[in-house]
């Protein structure tokens, strides 16, 4: 899967769930928003290896 974070480029050879995707990247405690083929999916989600995957920073605002 190829995965897009910001300015950052990554791929992975095997499927993930979203909860090891992030692990894997540090991300696992970051408020974040994934994507995978163009659909927001969940962290128990599993992404298939020839997805194309971004991830997108939640923010909090006031």
């Amino acid at each position: 899967m190829d995965v897009v974070y910001g300015d950052k480029k990554w791929s992975f050879e095997t499927e993930l769930t979203v909860a090891e995707l992030l692990k894997k990247m540090g991300l696992s405690r970051e408020p974040v928003l994934v994507m995978a083929d163009g659909k927001i999916i969940e962290k128990k989600d599993i992404i298939r290896k020839n997805s194309k995957v971004l991830i997108i920073n939640a923010a909090n605002g006031g």
